[in-house]
């Protein structure tokens, strides 16, 4: 089976919002950076059996990723600092005037 680009780019835009749906800081940083990382690796492949086996590897993890969001969003957490401060709302931190 030949994988095309548009497939791989839809795999990838999947797992990023996979990745978005958690509702803990922590995991939703964790998996949004795996995601990224693996997928830039992957970009390196020109084999076809390597391409279509790093593939099938992505939508097995996309699918556990889309499980463990909903298992996370049933669970309350806390909100960390970066989370509830407005002082990090834009991932930098401002400062007082």
């Amino acid at each position: 089976m030949t994988v095309t680009r548009s497939q791989v780019l839809k795999l990838y835009r999947s797992s990023l919002q996979a990745a978005q749906q958690f509702e803990t800081y922590n995991f939703r940083k964790y998996f949004y950076r795996r995601t990224r990382d693996r997928f830039r690796a992957s970009s390196t492949l020109t084999e076809e059996p390597a391409i279509a086996q790093a593939v099938a590897e992505a939508r097995q993890e996309l699918t556990v990723m889309q499980r463990q969001g909903l298992v996370n969003k049933m669970f309350s957490h806390n909100r960390v600092v970066i989370e509830s401060d407005p002082k990090y709302a834009s991932g930098t931190r401002r400062f007082a005037d």
